[in-house]
């Protein structure tokens, strides 16, 4: 017997287990296994559209047990913690997996490159979990700003700050624009109380798009309400405020929720 080990049920691991199932059909002597910590894939492309309640949480969500349903794939729902090569065994919270080939498609994670406060005092918008926290966080913020006794504490809630102008960046940015003036009019707040800024220490959003396109992202983000700060780079988080440095400027800015989308790191 053949065993194949897949670490992780995201997009690679998925596509692997499936091709692998499809070329070894008839052959029983190949035994596939897929592992994940989570009993399902996350659909990562659609987080932003979760965060800012334009979609159900259940419709970035598939269960791993229907993807695979018909095909053969063993499922195991555990959390790796190591490899170990020398006696081909992955290693896991529940159990130890023996292996003749491993498949390493355990995905990514935010990185924050060091700097203070990032990690602690911003949200996040790269899992499942995230993207349901964030979008209960931006909820419950325009029910407290509500309720929220002078505009200065109310201008203060609704502070947004976006860190990170690349695709994930620009479309949780889009997406909260076009969320603002639902919560604004269900709640009675005047949308001139909400401040969103996109910030970036690159010179233009998408910088993988043409210049061209870049430019059409900005002034379609600036005509929903946001401003656009690029060229900043990020120095210092904290529970409510953030410092950038602006062309070796540095300046400090009141906020209230902060959305790190800049960048990832090998899980």
């Amino acid at each position: 017997m053949t065993n194949v080990v897949i670490v992780g049920a995201g997009y690679a691991g998925i596509l692997t287990a499936k091709k692998l199932a499809k070329k070894f059909k008839k052959d029983d002597s190949v035994n596939i296994t897929i592992i994940d910590k989570n009993p399902y894939h996350t659909m990562l492309t659609e987080l932003h559209e979760v965060a800012a309640c334009r979609v159900d949480e259940s419709s970035i969500r598939i269960n791993l047990e229907k993807v695979f349903a018909g095909r053969k794939v063993n499922v195991v729902l555990d959390s790796v913690e190591t490899i170990d090569f020398d006696k081909k065994q992955v290693v896991g919270a529940s159990a130890t997996y023996a292996y003749d080939y491993v498949v390493m498609a355990a995905g990514s994670k935010p990185t924050y490159f060091g700097i203070e406060g990032a990690q602690e005092f911003t949200h996040s918008l790269w899992s499942y979990d995230d993207a349901i926290e964030l979008r209960d966080h931006i909820q419950n913020t325009f029910l407290e700003a509500s309720r929220a006794t002078t505009l200065e504490e109310r201008r203060h809630l609704l502070t947004f700050y976006v860190v990170g102008a690349g695709f994930t960046g620009v479309e949780m940015m889009g997406e909260l624009a076009e969320y603002v003036p639902i919560l604004c009019a269900k709640h009675n707040i005047p949308t001139s109380d909400v401040t969103m800024v996109n910030v970036d220490a690159m010179d233009r959003s998408v910088p993988v798009l043409p210049v061209k396109l870049s430019n059409k992202v900005e002034k379609r983000l600036e005509k929903m309400g946001v401003t656009m700060q690029l060229n900043s780079k990020v120095q210092k988080i904290t529970a409510d405020s953030i410092e950038l440095d602006v062309n070796g400027t540095i300046e400090k800015h009141a906020v209230h929720t902060v959305i790190w989308t800049a960048g990832i790191e090998s899980s």
